[in-house]
């Protein structure tokens, strides 16, 4: 039996270095994906509490680059313009409408990126819990 073949959802642990400088954007390698997956659910757990600017914010996605780099599928993302945070507490990041967003192809690279408005906002250190099915 292959991992991929095992019931329910696979969880991937992700941890993500903070940007300390609020307008700078930064992007990580989270996972190559082992397998063709479809992704059902992303959380983003923080280790200290964020306070949310409608201004001036940062916003956290998982992307699928791809292959080669290039992808933009935008698969989870959480921004800081509205809704505070609080330290070591999970919470959902929002996932795609378009459901081929969430699908990965095995090789694909995932990546967690910091997207900046305004002059931006800090990011803590956490974590991003992704998980997903064998497809």
């Amino acid at each position: 039996m292959k991992v991929s073949e095992l019931r329910g959802d696979h969880v991937f642990s992700i941890p993500v270095a903070g940007q300390a400088t609020g307008g700078t954007a930064d992007e990580f390698v989270a996972l190559v994906a082992p397998f063709n997956m479809t992704i059902t659910a992303v959380k983003w757990v923080p280790t200290a509490a964020i306070t949310a600017n409608g201004t001036n914010y940062f916003t956290l996605t998982l992307r699928n680059r791809g292959q080669a780099g290039a992808g933009t599928a935008l698969a989870a993302q959480r921004s800081y313009a509205s809704g505070n945070s609080s330290a070591f507490v999970g919470e959902n990041m929002a996932l795609s409408a378009t459901a081929a967003d969430l699908n990965a192809a095995a090789g694909d690279v995932l990546t967690v990126e910091k997207l900046t408005t305004g002059t931006g906002l800090a990011m803590p250190d956490g974590t991003v819990q992704i998980f997903a099915r064998g497809n």
